[in-house]
Formats: C-alpha cells, sequence, structure tokens
C-alpha cells in the first residue's frame, strides 16, 4: 500500500548548516489511490516543529507537511523519521540528515502556518538583480522587475542607470520576471540565498515590425514538404487509422495551450514543442478536432477548430511559431476551455493539453486552478507537458493535472516526440 503514498521530497537534506541553510521545508504527501486515507502520527523528535494543511488524505490528493528544524546544539543529524498511515501495518521512513556547523539564529522564531510562506521564517537576505542587453551586455535602466513566490508578489522593482537594482528578501525559492517595452520578457526561476545572491538576466530586442503590411501571411505548405518526423507508409486515411484505429479509439476534441513565452525560446524548447506538435499532427483523423491556442502576456486563438485531416494548415501554423513575452497562463486556460466547450464531442475525449516549460505566475494560478477543476466535472480532462522543466515546476505542475484528472509529462529529447501521441491514445480509448 506504501507505493499508494508519494512523499516530496523523499528525504530532508539540510546538508551543513549556515547563514544561508532553508531551516523550514515543506513536504508534499500524495495520496495516489482511489481511497480517503490518514496520517495518524509521526516520531519528529523536539529538534523540529510540524505542521499539516491536513492529515486527512483524499484520493488522488496532496497535503502539506510544514518541517521547521531547530537543532539545539552542533552536531550530525542522521535520522529515520517514521510516519504512520491508516491503510498501513508498517510507517512510511523519511530520513533526515544535517551536519549541524551553525546554529539558526531565528530559532525562537515559531515555524510559520500556512497563512504565510515557508520563507517568512527566515533572515532578510540582500540580493541585486541585473538586467543586461543579450547582444551587448550593457545594462538595461528603467527595466521593470517582479519577485514572486507562490501566490504572491513579493516585490515590484526598477533598475538604476546600470541595469541593477538591490533589496533585501527572505531566503526562498522565486521567479523573477524582468521587462522593457523595448525587449522580450526574461525570467530567472530558482533560489535566492546569501551563497546566490546575485541574478543575472538578459534581455534580447524586440524586432521592429515591417512596414509593409500589418497582416501575418501564413506560408501554404503541403504535408510533404513538411516531412513529419514520424515515418507512415503512405499519406492515406487508412495510414492515420492505423494509429487511432476508429475502431478502438473514439473521436478526440483536444486543444493545444502552448506557452510562448521568452523562457521557451532557450535551448532547444520550441524546437522541441514544435517537433511534438507535428508528429501529434501525422495522428490525426477527420473525426478529431484540434485547436491551438498560445500564451505569453496574452493569449491568441491561432488555429480555430478545426478538422483532424488538415495537415498542411495546422503545420503551418505550428512552423510560425516563437517566442516573447512573460508566462501569463489565466487567460490561456480561460479560452482553451470554451473552444472546447463549444465543440464539444459527446462519448469522445474532450482535453486540453498544456506544453509548458515553467510555473505559472502567482497571481494566475488560483484562477488556473479554479478553471482546471471546473472542467473537470465537465469531463474535460486536463494535462500538461512540461519541457525541461526544473523539479519544482514539475510538481507544481503536476498538481494542476491531478486537479484536472489528467497526465503530467515530461518532454526532455527528442527520443520523447511520441508523448502527445500516447497520451490522446490513453484518453480516448474505447
Amino acid at each position: 500500500m506504501s507505493a499508494q503514498i508519494e512523499i516530496i521530497p523523499a528525504k530532508l537534506n539540510f546538508g551543513t548548516t549556515g547563514p544561508s541553510t532553508e531551516w523550514v521545508i515543506d513536504v508534499h504527501i500524495k495520496n495516489k489511490s482511489g481511497k480517503k486515507d490518514y496520517l495518524l502520527t509521526h516520531q519528529f523528535s523536539h529538534e523540529y516543529q510540524v505542521l499539516f494543511t491536513s492529515k486527512t488524505l483524499m484520493p488522488d490528493s496532496s497535503i502539506v507537511m510544514r518541517v521547521k528544524f531547530q537543532p539545539r546544539e552542533k552536531a550530525v543529524y542522521n535520522e529515520k523519521i517514521e510516519l504512520y498511515f491508516a491503510s498501513m501495518e508498517e510507517p512510511i521512513i523519511l530520513p533526515v540528515y544535517a551536519e549541524v556547523a551553525y546554529l539558526n539564529p531565528q530559532d525562537h522564531i515559531p515555524c510559520p502556518d500556512f497563512s504565510r510562506l515557508a520563507a517568512d521564517c527566515c533572515a532578510d537576505n540582500m540580493f541585486m538583480v541585473e538586467v543586461v542587453d543579450d547582444a551587448t551586455g550593457v545594462g538595461i535602466s528603467a527595466a521593470s522587475v517582479e519577485i514572486h513566490e507562490e501566490h504572491l508578489t513579493r516585490l515590484r522593482l526598477k533598475t538604476m542607470g546600470d541595469g541593477k537594482v538591490s533589496n533585501s528578501i527572505p531566503i526562498g525559492y522565486y521567479q523573477v520576471i524582468a521587462s522593457h517595452p523595448d525587449y522580450l520578457s526574461g525570467e530567472y526561476v530558482g533560489y535566492i540565498n546569501h551563497s546566490h545572491s546575485r541574478v543575472i538576466i538578459r534581455l534580447k530586442k524586440k524586432e521592429k515590425p515591417s512596414a509593409k503590411s500589418d497582416t501575418l501571411l501564413v506560408p501554404i505548405a503541403t504535408v510533404e514538404e513538411e516531412k513529419p518526423i514520424l515515418v507512415i507508409t503512405n499519406d492515406s486515411l487508412t495510414s492515420k487509422d492505423e494509429l487511432l484505429p476508429s475502431d478502438r479509439f473514439r473521436p478526440n476534441n483536444v486543444v493545444l495551450l502552448l506557452d510562448v513565452s521568452s523562457s521557451m525560446a532557450k535551448d532547444d524548447k520550441l524546437e522541441l514543442m514544435k517537433l511534438a506538435l507535428k508528429q501529434l499532427v501525422t495522428a490525426l483523423r477527420p473525426q478529431d478536432k484540434i485547436t491551438l491556442i498560445s500564451y505569453a502576456d496574452e493569449a491568441k486563438v491561432l488555429l480555430p477548430t478545426t478538422s483532424g485531416d488538415q495537415n498542411a494548415r495546422i503545420m503551418a501554423i505550428v512552423n510560425e511559431l516563437h517566442a516573447d513575452g512573460s508566462t501569463s497562463g489565466a487567460k490561456g486556460f480561460a479560452a482553451s476551455y470554451q473552444a472546447i466547450r463549444k465543440a464539444f464531442i459527446k462519448g469522445g475525449n474532450n482535453q486540453l493539453m498544456v506544453v509548458t516549460d515553467g510555473v505559472f505566475q502567482p497571481q494566475d494560478q488560483a484562477d488556473i486552478n479554479k478553471l482546471v477543476k471546473r472542467s473537470a466535472r465537465k469531463n474535460i480532462t486536463t494535462s500538461i507537458v512540461g519541457i525541461q522543466c526544473v523539479s519544482f515546476a514539475e510538481l507544481k505542475l503536476s498538481e494542476v493535472c491531478t486537479l484536472g484528472h489528467g497526465s503530467f509529462l515530461v518532454l526532455n529529447t527528442r527520443e520523447d516526440l511520441n508523448l502527445l501521441i500516447e497520451e490522446l491514445k490513453k484518453r480516448s480509448a474505447s
């Protein structure tokens, strides 16, 4: 039964303690079974303060256990904490390790409750953000810098003439977004602490719009010109039916919500997304419906709901995708669910697939969660494809998928390109 309970992180490692130590850790306990469970008791000693959002684990849901480490003396801690659940005869073991070479001067501050953030227990840390021109390396004056943590906007700042700005903030895990009217937005996601107190964000200049026309011309292409990665024996509908045979797979009404924020331009994330989308297109049949919506600063319908056999039209739009802006997803989710409801297939697979490389902005997350849960009650599944995500982003995105009764899929390399097709098969199987 223990396989039905997932503990993230599976080990609490405080390392060798010092001024930059994160003394408070949030542990996510996920019930992967279809039955209600209870956390009965734990064996944390007096060196720890422990709080819970709840001790009742509903089916396919999570609780948070907040642990504050408060050692009284310098020593090596190598413990195995026992967690007892109602469904199990044996406890789950949570290893804890720390080499305490430094004692927390804020040890007297109580473990912050869940109306505050874990970082609120820690001393403020001075940090600097540098916003620079990607081409020249010169600092960008008057750039806007926003610091987000979970569902809160911590700070809003402006860079000085040299492109730098300093301030203090509690040690923690943050999303830092930099923007300027003349540049594409950029972001950093990670820890800010004493050992990592300098963040450099490089922004690319916006291309000047062409004076010839304001109309976006979509080139006409043929299926043969696109050369899909997936090899199909011929271009007939029969070969498509071999991927999704009509007698085995129900019609699909799928909306692809695509993250085209500036972070997607890094590495080969955008290219991976395009290749995976092209793979999916090769499998769609005339009875399937597909809609493409992008989101960055705003949501934009790239392809209204279209029959799945319109390969050339769909692939031409995929080829035109480019990255620009910050990650703001709430409007994209709202537009996506509206499109799914409008084209709803009774008895079919009605699904939203979100493709992104990171978490949503904190001010959007609560609205997104509400939309996802409301849509799940109307038999609309929500799955997310994470492209080269950090572990924190994977955790947060997985929680959204749980609310949407969908899957969290990981797209890291070209070996993973078939995962969109496999997800569609999973959801549309008769």
